[in-house]
């Protein structure tokens, strides 16, 4: 295949049936905005040479009888971006009802980035960022194929969701908008193409397939976890939970424990103490027969001052989550990691921040019950305590190499669990 290939020719490529004796036959269109009727609309809303102008109130319904199986369809659509001001929301789909179908949610806002929402079966999964720009045509990709949910933008991959969703009868709505708070609609865009593609059909890019999937995850209510790239050979299973910080050394680790190990990764924590979310912990937990499982609550908890949350609240948090781990995953070894330090602001960083002694107190609670749960312990506080010059500058997050040493450290632990068996 040349070089030159354009992008629509290689999002047709992707769509291309393969027949019997390998022949191609192209895929076939359920429905088109160039010629297809709406199943409703709302604002003022005109078609002109198979195009669509938006103005953030307009909106339109694909009808519900272009999607014959729920479990296998596409949706393939270009749209091009006026303005994109920060604070701007757009409900690009939209087929929920309660706790069925599905939606597709863009929110522009450079201050804490822009993330593409997909909500399936009525939970919102935010793991993917919105990769649209003012000026320029945006291809968006929505392909379910038999119990796996992906996006696709501008021909590159985003996260895929391993689940089916569960369908409903209405029509799946474009544009269609509510802003939160503080948000405003997207206003200025014109709807180039989109087509629906039926069951026939399953979407992947040149060179992928359902064999090569990546960026996979599985999740429910409370839980989303990031899934391994297929092995050859089985493996021993790794989950490692936390916030920011495991996704600072979580690519590390995963390389370091590579053809060791299978590594899962759950971005998540808790941040309030009067209920704990047992049920998806233990779900979470039995995505697969973990060997291992690392976790810590991170810093999101530097609000539990003692004035606040007290000692026994803050006991009864980690007590819960190593019991809810132990439950979903009763063959695991648990590995208790204390939280990093909180730093001092700006740069060079000489200094512990002004909530470190918060860490400190939660980390010597928390140890304590990971000691009398009987539990594996890592101090990665310990590990940075001494290395305030490799802290990022923003009180929380750390350089590169403070993440190397983090996962070098779970490295040697995990490895040792590993071989011991214990």
């Amino acid at each position: 295949m040349k070089k030159w290939l354009t992008a629509a020719g290689a999002m047709w490529l992707a769509l291309t049936l393969t027949g019997r004796a390998g022949q191609a036959r192209a895929p076939v269109v359920l429905w088109d905005l160039a010629s297809s009727p709406f199943a409703a609309t709302s604002g003022s809303l005109a078609r002109v040479e198979g195009r669509v102008r938006m103005d953030g109130a307009s909106a339109f319904a694909i009808p519900n009888s272009a999607f014959p199986d729920p479990s296998c369809f596409t949706i393939e659509m270009e749209i091009r971006f006026g303005a994109l001001p920060e604070q701007s929301a757009l409900c690009v789909l939209d087929q929920r009802v309660s706790d069925t179908g599905f939606a597709l949610e863009a929110l522009k806002w450079g201050r804490v980035g822009s993330p593409l929402t997909a909500t399936l079966n009525g939970i919102a999964y935010a793991r993917n960022s919105f990769r649209a720009a003012s000026n320029q045509v945006w291809r968006l990709v929505f392909a379910v194929r038999d119990g796996a949910v992906a996006v696709y933008q501008n021909n590159v991959a985003g996260p895929q969701y391993l689940l089916r969703i569960t369908p409903n009868l209405t029509p799946v709505w474009i544009g269609r908008t509510t802003p939160r708070k503080g948000q405003t609609r997207v206003a200025d865009y014109d709807i180039l193409s989109l087509k629906v593609y039926g069951p026939e059909t399953r979407y992947y890019l040149p060179g992928e397939s359902a064999e090569t999937m990546k960026n996979g995850f599985v999740g429910g209510q409370g839980w989303l976890v990031r899934l391994p790239v297929k092995t050859a050979k089985p493996l021993p299973n790794i989950l490692y939970y936390g916030d920011s910080i495991s996704m600072g050394y979580g690519d590390r680790f995963t390389e370091l424990m590579k053809d060791k190990a299978s590594c899962y990764h759950w971005c998540h924590f808790v941040g309030g103490v009067d209920h704990f979310p047992s049920a998806a912990f233990e779900a979470a937990a039995s995505v697969a027969p973990f060997d291992i499982i690392i976790f810590n609550n991170g810093l999101h908890s530097l609000h539990w001052a003692p004035d606040k949350v007290t000692d026994a609240q803050i006991a009864h948090v980690a007590r819960s989550m190593i019991r809810a781990f132990r439950k979903g995953a009763p063959h695991a070894r648990l590995i208790w990691a204390t939280t990093t330090p909180h730093t001092a602001k700006g740069r060079p960083v000489n200094g512990f921040g002004e909530l470190n002694p918060i860490v400190c107190r939660i980390n010597a609670l928390t140890d304590a019950v990971a000691k009398e749960e009987g539990i594996e312990r890592i101090d990665l506080y310990a590990l940075l305590k001494d290395r305030l010059d490799l802290a990022a500058g923003d009180q929380y997050h750390w350089s590169a190499e403070a993440y190397r040493m983090i996962a070098e450290a779970l490295r040697e632990r995990c490895a040792a669990l590993l071989r011991t068996g214990n």
